[in-house]
């Protein structure tokens, strides 16, 4: 066995760049684009998006390397590539339920180019009688931002042919509302609107609201009913994105009178086509909700968390991952955060209540001598619970019995298992299933909890918010966002010495701005000192974008400003020899977040 480190051969290294490439053209067709890691003939997994709207359309790739896969890609005369590739594997594409393109990657010129290898075997299907048919890659096929709509059609062909719906209708319904109070717009103020000349048909419709997502149950109504009113509109033209465009033009002609610091929300649900020669149908769209703000009509989900260019998205997280969702800029030494938030939903409290109900049942108090310690942990530790010293001044101690992994203080605890542990608490059903609760020395504590426990375990009981703050995460798909509430956060990040901290702090209190905005706001502090020789420190800039701006250009807007500031306080050390040297680096490492590729930049 070989004591050398493992090292990735040239063929490896040229695979994975050719797939990351094609990963990265895809990206900037604003569609989601995933490295799979099993091997079973596909490469990447994509979800279209159009007009900004994430689709239920899909396509995968395949990727081949001129030279990793040579043994497979061969160069014609002519400079087009034949690809060799298994019967077995086209019959698995040929009766899959998403379109899969082949591309080689030439690596002497960092290019793509791009075939539907399925319409090629189509067109002459005794190929499938050799064992590894070949298929031809045409050089005219450049995988290029140019390429765009040329893939989009043929998806759209591919899915068009598998729903077979030579005659079809595609539709959807609209919720207009009054923000940021949630006022469903009343219904007798459709009837104008929805006669105005358009392309779209459109009518008065309505929903249970029980069979609404829960979300929903927030809506303020003045009509009692159970109904939710909303227009719905439909067309025969079945392509979804000329659908999206005509919808967007009338959406953007929705007129309501609204006062200062109001605008207009539309809730979307997803778009169905429905076939007219019978009773199938499907949803090609998820929830969506758009917003008329300043005479513009913008995608809630771009408006408040569209990161501006230059900037990594994470890609990956932990259980120990440091909060939210950073987006970071390596070269310029920064990372952004954008907040927003939406109404507290009921189903957020019905978890509030779990979490509650389970948190209480972690424990009990409990009395004893102590002489007696040692023989109430013995007792308890043979049914899997542990005690925990709460108070020994007096002459009886007071402890906890408690399951092994409970720790409130740090939000750790084990789920129910059954239900007569949720309700009756998984540590009192255990001791009296094992009839322990009359054997154990001592007796259980009937008074009064100390203020830090009562602190600790009643902390989802006191919750009074009306509001929940949300990150691109988070978001509710279609769930319509309070434009006038968000927050950008810009941090820097740096190992200090302590004895320098203080100084950097007086810094950050007298530096002088030139950013108004509301809630603006300068901070610096500890961020980590768990696991480093050296303390993390983060500087923080954050304050509320203009609701006339999205949150992207509105720092754009102060970026320059908001740089001044931190290299004024905290400049980017450029021969530094502390362990993790950067933002990214520390975001990374210590913040256990994983981003995109830097070479992507």
């Amino acid at each position: 066995m070989s004591k050398t480190e493992p090292k990735q051969t040239d063929g490896q290294s040229l695979g994975d760049i050719g797939e990351k490439t094609v990963q990265l053209i895809l990206t900037k067709y604003k569609w989601t684009a995933d490295i799979i890691k099993s091997d079973f003939g596909e490469d990447i997994d994509c979800n279209v998006f159009i007009n900004n709207t994430r689709t239920n359309y899909y396509l995968r790739c395949q990727v081949k390397s001129t030279t990793k896969d040579s043994e497979y890609v061969k160069q014609l005369k002519n400079g087009d590539y034949s690809v060799s590739i298994s019967s077995g594997l086209l019959k698995a594409w040929l009766s899959s339920y998403f379109p899969v393109f082949l591309v080689v990657y030439e690596e002497d010129s960092d290019l793509c180019y791009w075939t539907n290898p399925i319409k090629q075997i189509l067109e002459n299907p005794s190929k499938l009688e050799k064992d590894y048919p070949s298929v031809r890659v045409s050089k005219d096929n450049l995988l290029n931002n140019e390429s765009r709509e040329a893939i989009l059609n043929e998806v759209k062909l591919f899915y068009h042919k598998i729903q077979r719906l030579d005659e079809a209708t595609i539709s959807c319904k609209v919720t207009p509302l009054l923000m940021p109070n949630y006022r469903v717009v009343p219904f007798h103020h459709f009837s104008e609107y929805i006669y105005n000349e358009s392309q779209l048909m459109a009518e008065i419709a309505g929903d249970f609201i029980e069979l609404l997502p829960s979300w929903m149950t927030i809506l303020k109504r003045l009509d009692p009913s159970s109904a939710l009113p909303s227009i719905k509109f439909s067309s025969t033209k079945i392509d979804l994105d000329e659908f999206l465009t005509l919808l967007q033009q009338k959406l953007k002609n929705f007129h309501y009178k609204t006062k200062d610091n109001e605008w207009i929300s539309f809730i979307v649900s997803p778009i169905e086509i429905q076939s007219n020669n019978s009773s199938w149908f499907n949803e090609l769209t998820y929830w969506t909700s758009y917003s008329r703000i300043g005479g513009k009509l913008v995608n809630d989900t771009e408006y408040n968390f569209e990161a501006p260019t230059g900037f990594l998205g994470q890609v990956s997280r932990r259980a120990r991952s440091w909060d939210f969702y950073q987006y970071v800029n390596p070269k310029k030494d920064i990372a952004i955060q954008f907040f927003s938030c939406y109404e507290v939903t009921p189903s957020i409290r019905n978890i509030d209540k779990v979490h509650s109900q389970n948190i209480k049942g972690q424990l009990i108090l409990w009395e004893c001598k102590k002489e007696d310690l040692e023989e109430v942990a013995n007792q308890v530790t043979s049914i899997e619970l542990a005690i925990k010293l709460i108070d020994d001044s007096n002459e009886l101690c007071l402890i906890a019995i408690t399951n092994p992994m409970f720790d409130p203080f740090i939000g750790l605890y084990s789920v129910a298992m059954d239900w007569d542990s949720f309700e009756n608490g998984s540590v009192r059903n255990k001791l009296e299933k094992n009839e322990f609760i009359s054997i154990i020395p001592g007796h259980e504590y009937t008074g009064e909890m100390p203020d830090f426990l009562k602190e600790v375990l009643n902390r989802y009981d006191d919750k009074k918010y009306t509001k929940a703050l949300v990150t691109e995460m988070e978001y509710i798909a279609g769930y319509p966002l309070m434009h006038d509430e968000r927050g950008i956060q810009v941090s820097r990040f740096q190992m200090i010495q302590p004895s320098k901290a203080s100084e950097i702090e007086l810094k950050a209190k007298n530096i002088k701005s030139h950013v108004r905005k509301k809630h603006f706001r300068i901070d610096f502090g500890l961020k980590d000192d768990s696991m480093w020789q050296v303390p993390i420190y983060e500087l923080a800039i954050s304050w509320s974008p203009d609701l006339l701006k999205s949150s992207k250009d509105d720092f754009i807007e102060n970026e320059a400003e908001i740089l001044r500031i931190m290299d004024e306080i905290l400049p980017t050390k450029k021969d530094d020899t502390a362990q993790l040297k950067s933002t990214f680096e520390i975001l990374h490492i210590a913040g256990e977040i994983g981003f995109e590729k830097y070479n992507e930049l």
